[in-house]
């Protein structure tokens, strides 16, 4: 077996990936035997990515002597990093009980007044006057601040606020919610 291509301290981007190519081909599969070892399941192919995203994003700044223990040790990292981040998921969820479980109360009735309240809303939007509703697309549709909305429609932020308020209140009325 030759022996496997060292990674300079430096070296131009174009070069880079072609050797992360390579030892992606190369190291793709020892790297999934051992996510796959490790119980990743389902997300070992997002792993082993995760594994060359991280080596590629450091690729330029640092030296590496043997590329097989490097990506190993990323590796590790990378599941270090998903349990830690599992646990915390799973803390936030233990510390509130008293989150409703919704996927057992999904009823007809319940969708059905879903499907009322999005027509509702919908009726709504169309019935908003046309500036609130511009304003209101903007924020919520476009995710535009209102500084951004401002600019875009030529009033000041004060302006933008007062319009969002106003479609926000004709909004809740129409859905029978206040404001």
């Amino acid at each position: 077996m030759a022996a496997p291509p060292e990674l300079p301290a430096r070296e131009t981007s174009q070069a880079g990936r072609a050797d992360v190519a390579g030892w992606m081909d190369r190291y793709g599969p020892a790297l999934r035997r051992h996510f796959h070892k490790r119980g990743a399941g389902e997300d070992t192919d997002d792993l082993v990515q995760e594994v060359f995203l991280r080596l590629q994003a450091n690729a330029e700044r640092t030296s590496i002597d043997n590329v097989e223990r490097y990506l190993f040790r990323i590796a590790n990292n990378v599941l270090t990093s998903r349990h830690r981040h599992a646990a915390v998921v799973r803390r936030a969820f233990e510390d509130r009980p008293e989150l409703p479980d919704w996927t057992d109360d999904i009823s007809p009735e319940r969708v059905t007044m879903g499907r009322q309240a999005v027509s509702q809303f919908v009726s709504g939007l169309r019935t908003l006057p046309p500036r609130a509703r511009e304003a209101f697309l903007f924020h919520r549709f476009e995710e535009m601040t209102y500084p951004a909305i401002a600019r875009q429609m030529g009033i000041s932020v004060s302006g933008v606020e007062k319009l969002i308020i106003r479609a926000l209140e004709h909004l809740g009325q129409a859905v029978d919610l206040e404001p």
